[in-house]
């Protein structure tokens, strides 16, 4: 089992990378960070979400992902997701708030639309999208709150930092969430997804990480 991995930056590839390890252990999935570059959790090259979307407008090097993986996950926050070039608004017509369905839908509809048809109509069924509503952090709530926190979807980095800091554990830097003391506490976080069970268990409480796993069910 042979995953391709594009992702905003270092902690969602750490994030996203151990769902998947802990999810098909038994398969002993194997890694390739496509986009951005990572070499010894360094990132080599630019990332962020503009990069997510200029990649999946690349056929070329989508078509070549395929030949040495059997699956591809595509994964985006959608925090920046109306500024341009993203261009998907958080409100309605009405201006009224968009559900996280409706956001969720409006999110994969843009990078599939950004993806050209042949490789959806030969790869679609091996494209899997990560769709954090809106930020990845979101998705970790559940392992620190048992109130309706853990299913937010607003200032998640902010409220699992103040969560952190109560039991002691050293918090996640807001502007550079890839120095060492961060990357430590990523690592402390995510122990606690060791079974299957557990991610499934988390995912109950944020939708979006619910379609992702229900996605890859499908796997």
């Amino acid at each position: 089992m042979r995953f391709a991995l594009i992702t905003e930056g270092v902690s969602e590839n750490r994030i996203i990378k151990h769902i998947l390890e802990k999810y098909f252990k038994e398969l002993q999935p194997y890694f390739r960070q496509i986009q951005p570059q990572i070499v010894n959790n360094k990132q080599e090259t630019i990332g962020g979400w503009n990069e997510v979307l200029k990649y999946c407008e690349r056929e070329d090097d989508l078509t070549e992902i395929f030949i040495n993986s059997d699956y591809l996950v595509i994964q985006i926050d959608t925090d920046q997701s109306q500024t341009k070039p993203f261009n998907i608004s958080h409100t309605k017509v009405n201006n009224k708030p968009k559900t996280i369905e409706e956001l969720y839908i409006d999110v994969v509809q843009k990078l599939k639309g950004l993806i050209k048809p042949a490789i959806l109509e030969q790869y679609g069924n091996r494209i899997f999208f990560a769709i954090c509503i809106h930020t990845i952090e979101c998705w970790l709530l559940p392992l620190y709150f048992t109130n309706n926190h853990k299913s937010d979807t607003r200032n998640c980095l902010s409220s699992l930092n103040n969560e952190l800091r109560r039991l002691n554990i050293h918090t996640i830097s807001l502007k550079d969430k890839n120095n060492p003391n961060s990357i430590r506490t990523y690592e402390t976080i995510l122990r606690n997804w060791q079974r299957k069970q557990d991610i499934i268990n988390s995912a109950q409480h944020n939708l979006s990480f619910k379609k992702f796993i229900d996605s890859i069910n499908f796997i």
